[in-house]
């Protein structure tokens, strides 16, 4: 954090965006300092309760911000162990009371206490070392603040907190948007957790995420006496002005469309960021928790500014139904693609900007072969999960070969 790696790991692009990139939020403080309120040009996109909190630790000493983001790092690791163990629980429960149903030589493949033992300490560790997560720490990219309200979110869920999770939702949707979809997941996971399937229970938890929300936007309005935010954060998300390069798949289309077309293709995109919760939940409305991991793999893919550390949390959930790793396929040639395009990203960049020996057509592809890894990733996951549920739900009289062509 205080080398001078942390410098160029700002510049990255694939770690920050003009949402969550460090530089556009000394520019927040800068203009502070002046009087100036950050909304009222286009170099400012970051939410004012995280911007404020800077501009206050910087009064104090500098020197303290990159120790916040190590800190911040470590508590959504120690919430993701205890969401892992949570979950193991839940799972298992889940399993002894529906067991009686399952088919007679599914033994093999059934879940046990020392197997998922384990569990809480390989996703704590997998979010703590990956490189994505420490890729993001070291640019001091705030995209850290959307993971502790999404860790935030599945930790008081499987908990059976009402207002730990909605309160994580409303953070992570007021700093990022589209997390607004794990609402859906959390509160399927609330009713189960609480045996409690009434609307009105339902209603209760919708209405305090709603009241959540409403603080958060009302404490930014009393910083600024201004809305200025609102357009310039969630604006800036939903209409894609800036079309700097990142990873994702907004920048090129809309760089290459025609402006005619571009109202059009910006509501296909963005419904289509939104969309999938609606199959998705009506599929896995059994298994929230990993409808939240799936939902957040959609959102590190759809979102119109992603960067590395979108992914981190989804990556570390995935660790939590190690017990289905062995239906994944093709999971040598994911892992490969996820290396080729972290370590070419950066070297297409160079030879595109600086070198002039490529075009941007290299750069993009790169990102298409990201964005490709992270969906084939989210089928396998899909697959292997619907797998399991066919083959443990076999009648109770089948035989192995019927389990196997299950």
């Amino acid at each position: 954090m205080y080398s001078p790696v942390n410098n160029y790991f700002k510049e990255r692009i694939e770690l920050n965006t003009p949402l969550t990139s460090w530089n556009r939020v000394l520019d927040g403080i800068v203009l502070l300092d002046h009087g100036i309120s950050p909304y009222k040009g286009d170099i400012v996109h970051e939410t004012p309760l995280v911007l404020a909190l800077f501009y206050s630790i910087k009064q104090v000493s500098s020197r303290f911000i990159p120790l916040m983001f190590v800190v911040l790092d470590t508590v959504i690791g120690c919430l993701l162990y205890k969401v892992a163990q949570f979950n193991a629980i839940v799972l298992l429960e889940d399993q002894k009371r529906r067991q009686s149903s399952f088919a007679k030589n599914v033994g093999p493949i059934l879940m046990s206490e020392s197997g998922l033992g384990s569990t809480p300490f390989l996703t704590a560790t997998v979010y703590l070392l990956n490189p994505y997560t420490i890729g993001s720490c070291v640019a001091q990219s705030t995209i850290i603040f959307t993971n502790l309200g999404l860790a935030l979110s599945l930790y008081g869920a499987l908990k059976g907190n009402c207002l730990l999770a909605t309160l994580g939702v409303a953070c992570a949707a007021y700093h990022s948007l589209y997390p607004i979809m794990l609402l859906v997941p959390v509160t399927l996971i609330l009713l189960k957790i609480m045996q409690d399937y009434s609307i009105i229970h339902t209603l209760k938890i919708v209405l305090l995420c709603l009241l959540w929300t409403s603080a958060l936007l009302g404490l930014s309005y009393s910083l600024f006496n201004s809305i200025d935010f609102i357009k310039a954060s969630y604006g800036f998300i939903l209409t894609v002005p800036d079309l700097t390069p990142n990873i994702g798949l907004f920048w090129y289309f809309f760089t290459e469309m025609f402006e005619h077309f571009r109202v059009f293709f910006l509501w296909v995109f963005q419904i289509n960021a939104f969309f999938y919760c609606i199959p998705m939940t009506v599929r896995f409305r059994e298994h929230p928790s990993f409808l939240a991991c799936i939902l957040l793999h959609v959102i590190c893919v759809m979102k119109s500014y992603p960067s590395f550390g979108d992914a981190a949390v989804p990556i570390a959930l995935i660790m939590m139904w190690r017990h289905l790793f062995p239906y994944m396929r093709n999971a040598f040639l994911i892992m490969c693609m996820l290396v080729f395009s972290t370590f070419l990203a950066p070297v297409f960049w160079y030879l595109w900007i600086y070198a002039g020996s490529a075009n941007a057509n290299f750069f993009y592809a790169i990102t298409l072969v990201y964005s490709t890894a992270q969906v084939c990733r989210h089928i396998n996951y899909y697959l292997k999960q619907a797998a399991n549920h066919t083959s443990n739900f076999t009648c109770s009289g089948g035989n192995s070969n019927e389990m196997e062509s299950s």
